[in-house]
């Protein structure tokens, strides 16, 4: 379909500007305006010289390109649309550079310029603002929102802001994985206690470590440490294993965090005794509080024979809990049954709770 390009898409045509950089500005300005954006196509340089500088620039209309992979089988979209638009920039004899419109027509309906990615595209000082703020743990939504507050004129919005953190993400990456930069800089930050394992193909399964704050926090309250297991943490499915310290009132502090690729015994050890090495020292500890794993259990009773284990109160009352839901079970037979179930449910463990 060729869409009629109304005849004030060529005034540019014959304009002069001082410098090549001055031209290509005003164009992208101008496009802006039109529903459209350029992109460079080719540059044409001075022969015969020893530094030669661009002659004549060459622009494009952002659909002008081919579909990439064309032919192939992998199904994919593509804004491309073979338009025709045309314009060119050249160094006049007196050093002006002048605009050349070759093709004035679109073959596609014009938009809004924040349709339009090139036109949405975060400036260096906005890329920077947007890595800065992503590092701070701003969430994304209020960093569109910042850089709108500093430049309310911006067409920038959520997908740019998450595309410019996808690459600074892998810039930072480089030919490492993720796990890698990881345990590469919490072993150069002397802010963190850190101990990895490896097995036979050079995949990490074990990764613990701990905040020297957090450290300093448990020697300073070593009566009572809290162990336990969470899942469906991560990307990788590997178990957390999470020790916690109570403080002097009465609250519970994360001390140290450890990956494990199962909840094996030997995962178990090797957490506790990098606990023990890394976090505890020659502190005392006073009790363990943990659920009824038996291999962490076993773990403990290698390097704290002589620190007693209780389980947690949280998995006492679960145990408490299933043990009455089995006791008065709730069935479909006797709407009368269930309802004298259901209030003994309730006033068991309403009298439990009362007296734990």
């Amino acid at each position: 379909m060729d869409t009629a390009v109304p005849e004030r898409l060529e005034s540019l045509h014959g304009e002069e500007y001082l410098s090549l950089a001055l031209a290509e500005k005003e164009l992208h300005q101008y496009a802006l305006q039109h529903g459209f954006a350029l992109t460079k196509k080719k540059f044409v340089k001075d022969k015969h010289k020893d530094n030669p500088t661009i002659r004549r620039q060459d622009f494009r209309c952002a659909k002008g390109g081919r579909k990439r992979g064309e032919g192939v089988k992998r199904q994919t979209g593509t804004r491309m649309t073979k338009c025709p638009y045309e314009v060119r920039v050249l160094r006049t004899d007196y050093g002006t550079w002048m605009v050349q419109v070759k093709e004035p027509s679109h073959n596609h309906e014009l938009v809004e310029p924040s349709a339009l990615p090139y036109h949405r595209r975060p400036t260096e000082d906005q890329k920077t603002r947007i890595r800065s703020l992503h590092a701070s743990g701003v969430a994304p939504r209020f960093i569109v929102a910042s850089i709108l507050e500093q430049t309310p004129e911006s067409l920038i919005s959520l997908r740019d802001v998450y595309n410019e953190i996808a690459r600074g993400r892998k810039e930072r990456l480089g030919d490492l994985t993720p796990i890698e930069v990881l345990v590469m800089e919490l072993q150069y930050d002397e802010e963190w206690a850190v101990h990895y394992c490896t097995d036979g193909d050079g995949h990490i399964n074990l990764l613990f470590f701990a905040p020297q704050e957090a450290i300093e926090l448990a020697q300073a309250s070593p009566d009572v440490i809290f162990i336990d297991a969470t899942y469906r943490t991560n990307r990788y499915n590997m178990p957390l294993i999470h020790f916690l310290a109570v403080t002097p009132i009465g609250r519970t502090a994360s001390i140290a965090m450890c990956f494990v690729a199962s909840e094996s015994e030997a995962m178990y050890r090797i957490a506790v005794s990098q606990f023990k090495d890394l976090v505890m020292g020659d502190a005392r500890v006073e009790v363990f509080l943990t659920d009824d794993d038996t291999s962490l259990k076993n773990a403990l009773a290698v390097f704290y024979p002589d620190t007693p284990q209780l389980l947690c109160i949280w998995h006492v009352n679960k145990n408490v809990e299933t043990k009455v839901n089995t006791t008065w079970k709730i069935s479909t037979t006797s709407d009368d049954a269930n309802k004298a179930n259901k209030e003994l449910r309730q006033e068991f463990m309403a009298n439990w709770t009362k007296a734990s």
